[in-house]
């Protein structure tokens, strides 16, 4: 599948891509002499190469997810992307599903989907144990939260940039960032800034409130 057709595709304002991403075929044959032309189309790019001489499984899987990733995001232009790793029965990396798209509502609506299947947020699928990995029911808010405070620490922002940064860079939706404002608000960690008259402490319903981070 050549990214030349991914990028035409996203070059479409209302189309998306789910992309099946076939990690474990790819690491094997990726030093094959026979596949280096393969492998520059399907990359759109000759820096796969980079991958000779990274020997851990993790660090070379790490490697195309996020090439392919950055593929999408700068090549391709999508605003949004996310992957699934599906793994085998002997819980290895067998593929990704990548979903790459210009729209908040599609990455909102396949994020939604893909918590459904995975509640850990970590989006991992094991044929090994027939569990997502880690099973977990409670998402890490914790997380979340340090991410958001990281990222706006001393600014005054909007609601809705806070619920674009989720969308965009992080793995959670945004039906989880408005319980991490809810804490912030309560713990002194963020500040309405000139709210409108009656509102209720701990609601976030505007994308153009603007909230104050120390």
């Amino acid at each position: 599948m050549p990214f030349s057709l991914v990028k035409e595709i996203l070059s479409f304002e209302s189309c998306e891509v789910l992309f099946n991403f076939m990690y474990e075929e790819i690491n094997r044959f990726i030093e094959h002499p026979d596949q280096t032309k393969n492998f520059d189309e399907l990359f759109g790019t000759d820096a796969w190469r980079d991958v000779t001489g990274i020997e851990d499984k993790d660090a070379r899987r790490a490697f195309f997810h996020d090439l392919y990733a950055r593929q999408l995001r700068g090549e391709a232009g999508a605003r949004y992307v996310r992957a699934f790793e599906m793994r085998n029965r002997n819980d290895a990396t067998d593929y990704f599903l990548f979903f790459a798209t210009k729209s908040r509502k599609g990455i909102q609506k396949m994020k939604e989907a893909m918590w459904r299947v995975d509640e850990s947020g970590s989006f991992a699928f094991s044929d090994a144990t027939q569990l997502v990995l880690p099973f977990t029911k409670e998402p890490d808010f914790a997380a979340l939260k340090g991410a958001v405070v990281q990222r706006f620490a001393g600014q005054i922002t909007t609601v809705g940039d806070v619920e674009e940064f989720v969308l965009a860079d992080t793995p959670f939706h945004a039906g989880h960032y408005k319980r991490v404002l809810v804490e912030l608000e309560r713990d002194g960690g963020v500040t309405p800034v000139d709210p409108k008259p009656g509102r209720r402490t701990g609601t976030f319903a505007e994308a153009t409130m603007k909230l104050r981070f120390p």
